[in-house]
């Protein structure tokens, strides 16, 4: 599909990598995440309720700016209605089952940690435009009920938020992180860190793992425990009020297969028996927390949950990492440990007038009841 842009410019929308010209990949850096060969394996992991869309901004043989996109289909499995609770728990699944709508994501669903849009030599203010007019053009051709603009580049934020008043700015979605002081050399550095109540909680909490052994698994162990990894990934995501999307059994494997040097995986064990696993991606200077999965049984006994937050820590440090990233959800629990909040630039766009209305009040709501966790300060110099 072509649109017309300006006499100069053309805009052009794929819906698979194979049709990529070759010059895509020519006007992007060695390693980039956009490039075909790192766009086809998300294709080949067929991701449930997922199509993928890219975006060429200018001409195939001079392209200016390029973008990713992936279109979900909302569907009732992604409603837990048990938390969602009063009229939500049964007039949503019925919603979802009559309008059948579908979110556009400029962005990805499941990385927070990578690039999708890209310009060669724009100008913020020309690359504002050229985002803004993929992202309606991916939203025309998808059919899309609304759009959801994802991780949105640093030098772009001031263009959405002044001049796009379509979308609403999702003003609580937080990245929880920790800046690693450069004299920390162990996690006994963090844990002297800490003021007395919250190093005892932390003994306390590794005291009950002390049985657990816990093991790194290489591309080929992550293959072999495919089923039971994403067993227990089902059990945490089972427990979300709302899912955007579910990963499946191959999404670990395939991923460690290509990224190997970069994807670590742990699985904690209780005699034989997988109870937890954790992973993440070493950047250059973060240590960035990706999914992980436990038994919610045994949490209770095990501290699993606290315990796979206190490892990261341990890891990150061991690692020599600036930064922990520990991502978007359990805010309060994360803040107990010393994260602090960083807010992240995500904007929507809802069709319907009504549930615009609808979707910002909840938003609005849900703002204004969040906040208490930031009063926590468990570190001594916090």
């Amino acid at each position: 599909m072509k649109i017309k842009c300006s006499k100069r410019q053309a805009l052009k929308i794929y819906t698979s990598s194979s049709q990529l010209p070759a010059s895509w990949d020519a006007a992007l850096p060695q390693g980039h995440a956009l490039r075909s060969d790192a766009l086809s394996l998300y294709e080949h992991i067929h991701l449930p309720d997922l199509r993928c869309y890219y975006a060429l901004y200018g001409t195939e043989t001079k392209p200016e700016a390029l973008a990713y996109f992936q279109q979900l289909n909302v569907l009732p499995k992604h409603l837990n209605t048990g938390l969602l609770g009063g009229y939500q728990a049964s007039i949503a699944p019925v919603c979802l089952n009559i309008f059948k709508p579908s979110l556009l994501i400029a962005g990805h669903l499941f990385r927070h940690d990578i690039s999708n849009f890209y310009t060669t030599d724009l100008s913020h203010l020309q690359a504002y435009r050229a985002y803004e007019a993929m992202i309606q053009a991916v939203a025309k051709e998808s059919g899309a009920m609304a759009t959801l603009i994802k991780d949105v580049p640093q030098d772009l934020v001031p263009y959405f938020q002044n001049f796009a008043p379509h979308y609403s700015q999702l003003r609580n979605d937080i990245s929880m992180e920790m800046l690693l002081p450069k004299d920390w050399t162990s996690f006994d550095d963090y844990e002297k860190a800490l003021k007395h109540k919250y190093a005892q909680k932390l003994r306390k909490v590794r005291a009950a793992a002390s049985t657990l052994t816990i093991k790194e698994l290489n591309a080929e162990a992550v293959s072999a425990n495919a089923s039971k990894l994403y067993a227990l990934y089902k059990q945490v995501s089972s427990r979300q009020a709302v899912s955007l999307g579910l990963l499946n059994e191959a999404f670990l494997p395939e991923l460690k297969k290509k990224y190997d040097a970069t994807l670590k995986v742990w699985a904690f064990y209780e005699g034989e028996n997988m109870v937890a696993f954790a992973s993440a991606w070493l950047h250059a200077s973060c240590f960035d927390m990706f999914y992980i999965g436990f038994d919610y049984e045994r949490n209770a006994a095990l501290s699993l949950y606290f315990n796979i937050l206190y490892f990261s820590i341990e890891q990150a440090i061991l690692h020599q990492k600036q930064k922990l990233n520990l991502g978007r959800t359990a805010l309060e629990a994360k803040a107990r440990l010393g994260c602090t909040p960083r807010y992240l630039p995500t904007f929507l766009f809802v069709g319907n007038v009504c549930i615009r209305a609808l979707v910002n009040s909840k938003i609005n709501l849900q703002h204004e009841q969040e906040g208490a966790w930031e009063e926590r300060h468990p570190l001594k110099n916090g």
